[in-house]
């Protein structure tokens, strides 16, 4: 048997297909046959390290057997992914939705009109489980299939890389490519406030994981724009390098967003969250203790709640229990 994780050819960074290379390795490490599947011959994510092992779909020979799993982004070409890919009708899908939010990606409303809206979730004979990364993914994939078997898989944030350091630098950091309509919007009123004239702006984008770590360890802040996540990764890798976290929990990561140690704001709400980032930046100024006493509690939660060994045992207990369906 060998589990083959369906994944894009992203030259892009993204945490998903980051996920995906790490849920294969630990696999593999303990002695269960994976391997990510990418269509595109020769193609292999760079943007992280790793050594992942990497088939190619025009090289190898699916068999009824083994398990082929798939994102949740290939959305309506999700219930033909079979054909499409010219596999075996026997072989066994898993759904692994990391955004449960995508889960209706590309569909159209004529399915909706016309009463025909076809997808994996109620496909049980094929699709016979989905795994997610977070409570809120659960309870959506729940409550849209009742009966489909569901796994939730905590996220590891590694401690080696995502290292915590206090926050003194007076730098923000933040995702452009998350909602940069909200991103521009809060900084621009900061700006024109004249509350960041001490300050650096510091985008994440485009560059390796090794340097994202590098910017949030120097940086104080960091501004979470993305929304209808499954999970939210950077917010979570910022608390963990010491980054006061503030704005959209996302939806998948309310579970983190701790008022004791970040400063949620309601979705698309820019003057709360101009607002919000304001009084830190003055708190940091007045009770600069303070703020590195909350930031080193964040740090301490996403390490015990979604530590490398807890990430591990949800996988292997994940695949056992699919292996029984």
């Amino acid at each position: 048997m060998t589990i083959y994780f369906l994944a894009p050819e992203n030259k892009k960074p993204s945490g998903g297909v980051k996920i995906i290379y790490r849920h294969t390795d630990i696999l593999n490490r303990n002695g269960i046959d994976a391997a990510v599947l990418h269509q595109q011959r020769g193609f292999r994510s760079t943007w992280f390290n790793n050594t992942t092992r990497i088939m190619y779909l025009s090289d190898t020979n699916i068999r009824e057997s083994d398990y082929l799993v798939v994102p949740e982004v290939y959305g309506p070409n999700i219930p033909n992914i079979g054909k499409l890919l010219n596999i075996e009708s026997g072989v066994k899908k898993i759904i692994f939705n990391q955004g449960c939010y995508n889960t209706f990606f590309g569909y159209s409303f004529d399915s909706i009109y016309s009463g025909k809206l076809i997808t994996p979730y109620t496909m049980h004979d094929e699709f016979v489980a989905a795994i997610v990364v977070s409570e809120n993914s659960k309870n959506y994939l729940q409550h849209l299939s009742p009966i489909l078997k569901i796994f939730r898989i905590h996220n590891a944030i590694d401690p080696d890389l995502f290292t915590f350091a206090p926050p003194e630098k007076k730098q923000i950091c933040f995702c452009p490519d998350k909602h940069p309509e909200d991103a521009f919007q809060v900084l621009a009123i900061l700006l024109l406030r004249g509350v960041l004239d001490e300050y650096t702006i510091a985008p994440i984008t485009g560059i390796r994981e090794q340097q994202v770590a590098e910017v949030m360890r120097e940086s104080s802040l960091f501004l979470s724009t993305g929304y209808h996540e499954g999970f939210g990764l950077l917010p979570a890798e910022a608390m963990a390098c010491g980054c006061i976290v503030a704005g959209y929990d996302g939806m998948g990561g309310k579970e983190y967003f701790r008022e004791e140690f970040t400063y949620p704001v309601p979705l698309g709400d820019v003057i709360a969250f101009a607002s919000t980032v304001e009084r830190i930046i003055k708190e940091f100024d007045r009770n600069p203790e303070m703020l590195i006493e909350k930031a080193g509690m964040a740090a301490a939660f996403i390490n015990d709640q979604y530590a490398l060994p807890v990430e591990e045992k949800d996988i292997l207990d994940t695949w056992n229990a699919i292996a029984d369906i």
